[in-house]
Parts: C-alpha cells; sequence; structure tokens
C-alpha cells in the first residue's frame, strides 16, 4: 500500500490529522506514505508534522529541499506555474512507515 500526499498542510490541526490518517490508512511493515509539503516558513503545521507521525509510532525521513533530488529534475521551471507556489518556497518530502 502507498499513500501519495501533497500541500495537505496549512494549520497545526492539519498535521495531527494527517498524521493520524496515514497511520490508519497504512498496513503494519509493508506500507508507505510519500507526502510533499511547503516549508513552514509557508505553511504553518509542516514543522509539527514529523513530531505528529511518530507520536502515533510512525517511522519518518525527512528530506527538506526536495529541489535538490534527482540533479534538479523533480522540481523544474514550471512549478512556479502551480497554484500556490511563492518565490522562495522550500519543499520538504516525508517518507512514513
Amino acid at each position: 500500500d502507498v499513500v501519495l500526499a501533497a500541500d495537505m498542510i496549512c494549520q497545526p490541526a492539519d498535521a495531527v490529522a494527517a498524521a493520524n490518517s496515514i497511520y490508519d490508512a497504512l498496513k503494519p511493515s509493508i506500507g508507505r506514505a510519500y507526502v510533499v509539503c511547503a516549508d513552514s516558513k509557508h505553511r504553518f503545521g509542516v514543522d509539527r508534522f514529523e513530531r505528529e507521525c511518530r507520536r502515533v509510532g510512525l517511522h519518518v525521513e525527512t528530506q527538506r529541499d526536495i529541489a535538490k533530488l534527482y540533479n534538479g529534475r523533480l522540481v523544474d521551471e514550471n512549478i512556479h506555474k502551480t497554484t500556490g507556489y511563492v518565490n522562495g518556497m522550500d519543499l520538504t518530502m516525508f517518507t512514513i512507515q
């Protein structure tokens, strides 16, 4: 099982709800979730998400500033065309089990 999510945390309560929902959705030991969020400077509550995932018993790996992954191909010049993106926004990817 895989859960994919992006830009779902806009306030601290969203971090709690997202962690609980991911915990409920993943099969123990085999399920994975991949979550991409803007940094906490632009999305309130993102800084709380990793802690909330750990609170419910999930293992979290965090990759900050994902624009550097895959030689920059993951986030290209078209990111500026997306709704909600602002210049200077860094994106964080959480890999969760």
